[in-house]
């Protein structure tokens, strides 16, 4: 019995050491058919953050997960920005129905997702360091101009027992990677 208490609690100690903070928010339309999405473009990720290639770098880790989900056929990234010249409007991430369905009309997609990078920083400690992103995403339908999914998700940092005794790194890369990932599975789910 005393045995079983102390493997259990170094499991937990374990998997608090191996854990991140994550937090998800999703919002999925509740009357909305997503088997109507056949194909999408991605736009390029606004970057809010202070490290420069964040958007680019979340960006393609995103398509590239979506691209394995296998979900929808995804439009080459090139030719989304080309279009969206065309189109013309200020920001992407403001296009209103006009452009939408211009959009959908010369890439033949039936949504959009834009995207943003609001936090990727990496923080030091004095004998580990994490790094730790937030990213926003939303997909809306190029037929009405509704946003049919939405998700911020936040990730990385050292959690409080990894704070508590010095241990545990993550990368850039690793930190980008789980919160493209958890974004993935809020939509996909």
């Amino acid at each position: 019995m005393k045995y079983g208490r102390i493997l259990l609690t170094l499991i937990g100690i374990t998997l608090a050491i191996g854990c991140a903070a994550r937090h998800v928010t999703t919002f999925i339309h509740p009357e909305y058919d997503f088997g109507l999405i056949e194909r999408v473009a991605v736009v390029q990720f606004e970057n809010l953050s202070t490290e420069q290639t964040a958007s680019g770098y979340a960006t393609r880790l995103f398509v590239t997960e979506l691209l394995a989900a296998n979900a929808f056929d995804i439009v080459e990234p090139g030719e989304t920005s080309r279009v969206l010249a065309n189109v013309g409007q200020g920001k992407a991430a403001e296009l209103d129905l006009v452009g939408l369905q211009k959009m959908a009309d010369s890439l033949g997609i039936q949504a959009v997702i834009f995207g943003s990078v609001g936090e990727s920083a990496q923080l030091s400690g004095r004998t580990s360091s994490s790094h730790v992103i937030s990213l926003n995403a939303r997909m809306v339908d190029c037929a009405s101009g509704n946003t049919v999914w939405s998700a911020s998700v936040s990730t990385g940092g050292p959690g409080s027992f990894a704070r508590l005794l010095g241990v545990g790194e993550s990368t850039r890369g690793d930190a980008v990677r789980k919160a493209v990932r958890q974004l993935v599975k809020s939509l996909l789910d």
